[in-house]
């Protein structure tokens, strides 16, 4: 393999979980192309060794074999879109999209386990978390971020939490932005696995929902721009201990309508209440 198929991922959540904080070389990724999985002969080669010698990638024949030696602690492997192998991570409903998968639900485990999240026992009444989008023309977001931008989030928060309120439910907001924008990863992960039910606007942040309990409810809000994201809801289905929910709202120059979202939060804290215990 040349260095042409290596690169350093984003700091993200697998630099908590698989690097250990050792510093730059405790995390690599190696891009394998298609074509390289059958040899000159036509034959398929699936035997891959990974070793520490001048960062080179050494196949064998037969069988599919990944060995790691002590200089590399941790190795994850994951299949391209493009194979057989990687149904589970497609982008769409599949066939396989509302089955259990004890891979995935291992991985949600080991997930929140390696960025020390707390199993923490269910609580009476469930507990809300608002994923906060910055509005501020300094964030300079691009033309596909302003499509989901609300003007009047605020409002909206406050008639959602005094809605929540009435009914003896806790309303937080997950808003790591401005002057939250240093928040450490684990402590925006803590913060976020002390909620039941997490509701946004379609985008990354709600991504965040990785960390809460297993028997949570997750809300995708979207304009008429913007789609289901298949995977986080495939994700869901695969713990088979929560639900995901999605609802299209209505936006007029940037102002959603608050009362339909209050709707939807509403029958979000009635189908967390339907969840295992």
């Amino acid at each position: 393999m040349s260095d042409k198929e290596y690169e350093r991922p984003f700091v993200d959540a697998f630099d908590f979980m698989y690097s250990d904080r050792r510093g730059r070389d405790s995390r690599q990724i190696w891009h394998v192309q298609d074509s390289i999985l059958g040899n000159r002969n036509g034959t398929d080669t699936k035997r891959f060794c990974f070793r520490k010698v001048r960062r080179k990638f050494s196949r064998c024949r037969n069988v599919m074999f990944i060995c790691a030696n002590s200089f590399i602690s941790k190795l994850l492997w994951s299949p391209s879109g493009q194979r057989v192998g990687a149904k589970l991570l497609i982008n769409k409903s599949h066939t396989h999209s509302k089955c259990f998968s004890s891979i995935v639900y291992s991985y949600a485990a080991y997930l929140k386990a390696a960025v020390h999240i707390p199993t923490l026992p269910r609580p009476d009444k469930p507990r809300i978390v608002w994923v906060g989008r910055d509005s501020n023309n300094a964030a300079n977001p691009t033309p596909w971020q302003r499509m989901r931008i609300i003007e009047n989030q605020d409002e909206l928060i406050t008639y959602l939490r005094k809605q929540c309120s009435e009914i003896g439910v806790e309303l937080i907001v997950a808003d790591f932005y401005g002057e939250k924008k240093f928040t450490a990863f684990q402590e925006q992960a803590l913060l976020t696995s002390k909620a039941n039910i997490m509701i946004g606007m379609h985008g990354a942040g709600l991504n965040m929902f990785h960390f809460m309990p297993f028997n949570s409810v997750v809300v995708e809000i979207h304009t008429r721009s913007t789609t289901v994201q298949m995977n986080s809801r495939n994700f869901v289905n695969h713990v088979k201990e929560g639900k995901y929910m999605s609802t299209v709202a209505k936006l007029t120059n940037k102002r959603i309508e608050i009362e339909p979202i209050w709707r939807t939060l509403e029958q979000a804290i009635k189908e967390w209440y339907k969840l295992p215990k």
